[in-house]
């Protein structure tokens, strides 16, 4: 997806129903995934001070998943939309209107744990950007911090697809790792990038000193993601 068709999924209306759409709806596993994350979340942050939630969208995970309950904590994303609802959730919070792409100066080494959500790094129009958002992220963690990154696994996509039970809407192409995602309402994410997990931890190599990947509890039949706890060197988390 390019910039214009990002913004153009991520409205208004699209910001108020996406809590209750996704990240609160049992159905296809949603919530079992969202309530998976926010204890990652919680213990990454339980001893930590500062956190950086990158394409924070709604901002529902700043409010849900504090394990310290005064850490500071901000949102970055492009879609006004969105960082309406995050505002009005997390009113605490500092949140930046802005392209994960682009440098953030004021954000250099100072947060003790990062994280890009919901798999928004897929949401580019090729794989040299997601190595940039990687890139920002551990320049943006400060040394001994940790960053969280569920990544799509294209391989479960597949296994789903041959036994039947991937998700109504979704389709994959092979070829160019990548799938697309049609609602009811006809909104669409197409051609959302999903270098398969190995390319993704070779990239998390490159700019932070340890990576640790790990499986979702839903498994084969629950959504097709994996995830990635990255650390800075120094050992503060």
């Amino acid at each position: 997806m390019n910039k214009r068709e990002v913004l153009e999924v991520y409205d208004r209306s699209y910001a108020q129903r996406y809590n209750q759409t996704f990240l609160e709806n049992p159905d296809n596993k949603f919530l079992e995934k969202s309530l998976f994350e926010i204890e990652i979340l919680k213990r990454l942050t339980g001893q930590a001070e500062s956190w950086l939630d990158v394409a924070c969208g709604t901002g529902y995970f700043l409010r849900r998943a504090r394990g310290n309950s005064v850490i500071r904590c901000a949102g970055l994303d492009i879609s006004h939309a969105m960082l309406a609802e995050a505002r009005a959730a997390n009113p605490d919070a500092h949140f930046v209107e802005a392209d994960f792409l682009q440098p953030q100066p004021g954000f250099d080494g100072r947060w003790d744990v990062t994280s890009c959500m919901w798999g928004a790094y897929g949401l580019q129009e090729n794989v040299r950007n997601i190595e940039t958002l990687v890139e920002n992220l551990a320049t943006w963690t400060r040394s001994g911090g940790a960053c969280f990154v569920p990544v799509f696994d294209l391989a479960l996509f597949i296994d789903q697809q041959e036994r039947g039970v991937l998700m109504k809407g979704v389709e994959i192409d092979l070829n160019r790792d990548c799938w697309s995602f049609v609602e009811p309402d006809g909104k669409t994410h197409r051609d959302v990038l999903a270098p398969p997990v190995p390319i993704m931890e070779a990239i998390f190599k490159n700019y932070f000193e340890s990576i640790e990947t790990f499986p979702y509890p839903s498994g084969k039949d629950g959504i097709p993601m994996a995830g990635i706890i990255a650390r800075r060197a120094g050992g503060l988390l």
